[in-house]
């Protein structure tokens, strides 16, 4: 990693299918630094309202540090209380 707070992709939307319990999922490929495209499948809820198959999308990816300390937090008090007993 390059040491970016965050890191953008371009990701091309394949196309969005339904499935059969109603929801949708958004079909993505991504080109790799071998110039392999890569698929990857993300709930179609995810997408701006008004994005389409067809289109390149912008992905940004970012780190969560607080969250990710709240539940190493949350795993150590558990496993702490399970010491315990």
């Amino acid at each position: 990693m390059d040491g970016a707070k965050e890191k953008e992709i371009t990701a091309y939307l394949d196309r969005i299918e339904e499935l059969e319990d109603g929801s949708s999922t958004a079909v993505f490929y991504v080109e790799d630094d071998e110039d392999e495209f890569r698929q990857f499948v993300l709930p179609a809820d995810f997408l701006p309202e008004d994005a389409g198959e067809g289109e390149y999308l912008t992905l940004t990816i970012s780190r969560e540090q607080e969250k990710t300390q709240a539940a190493l937090d949350a795993a150590r008090e558990q496993l702490g209380t399970r010491n315990e007993e």
